[in-house]
């Protein structure tokens, strides 16, 4: 494990490979490529992940540090089991997990990730980091993590902000839906810079009178296209195709 989760080692090629794959154009016409249907459900998770985004940012946190510590850690790998698009009922989910809070206090998640990065940060790399951190869970007081008892523990009311971020979590859930990938393969693809270019262009464009539940399938379409036109346009993996 990463003592920094925000610094984990980037994706391989070859799963590089297989995401451009993904999203690259029809490779036969002999193949029937079923698309994939964005659902009410898959809405119901986008928009409470859109809420945990807006939920840091409103309590001042930078979602340029926010977004790559959420987005490749173990915890957003538990969310993505608990969102994941071949769960249909929500509530066995939930029970399996024994973990409702995900779904309902955001800011609980926020405070966990950065409970877990504060403990494993003070360790070293042979010690056993699940044993650590369960027995700080066991002790009789835990201390806040620093970064969170830096902020001025005013919320941020700066609107832009708030639906950047909000947008930002939304649309990085429906690329984990839409092509079933976890937040770290998602974040390995489009990163908070990346993410906020979009934004800002989607923002002096004609889909910003949209509601995002209606327009976020085409805003994939638009990353997907960025994703094997720009980023990753090497031709190794158009040869693949």
């Amino acid at each position: 494990m990463s003592r920094d989760p925000s610094k984990s080692r980037p994706l391989s090629d070859n799963v590089k490979r297989m995401m451009w794959l993904e999203r690259a154009s029809p490779r036969s016409s002999d193949v029937y490529s079923a698309k994939r249907e964005f659902t009410e459900n898959d809405r119901l998770f986008c928009h409470k992940q859109g809420l945990l985004f807006m939920e840091a940012a409103a309590m001042g946190l930078k979602m340029e540090d926010f977004t790559p510590l959420y987005m490749r850690s173990q915890l957003a790998g538990v969310v993505d089991h608990y969102f994941c698009s071949s769960f249909q009922n929500e509530s066995d989910l939930a029970k399996l997990l024994q973990m409702p809070v995900l779904v309902d206090n955001p800011r609980v998640i926020i405070e966990t990730l950065y409970w877990i990065e504060d403990i494993i940060s003070k360790t070293k790399d042979t010690d056993n980091k699940s044993l650590i951190l369960s027995k700080a869970y066991q002790a009789e007081s835990c201390q806040p993590p620093k970064a969170l008892l830096e902020l001025s523990g005013e919320d941020v009311s700066d609107i832009d902000a708030l639906s950047f971020a909000y947008w930002l979590g939304y649309m990085y859930r429906c690329e984990c839906i839409m092509h079933d990938e976890s937040s770290r393969m998602v974040y390995g693809a489009f990163d908070e810079k990346t993410m906020l270019t979009v934004y800002k262009e989607i923002s002096d464009s004609p889909l910003n009178k949209e509601n995002l539940s209606d327009c976020a399938v085409t805003i994939c379409e638009m990353l997907n296209q960025l994703l094997i036109t720009k980023i990753w346009k090497g031709k190794n993996y158009k040869d693949c195709i």
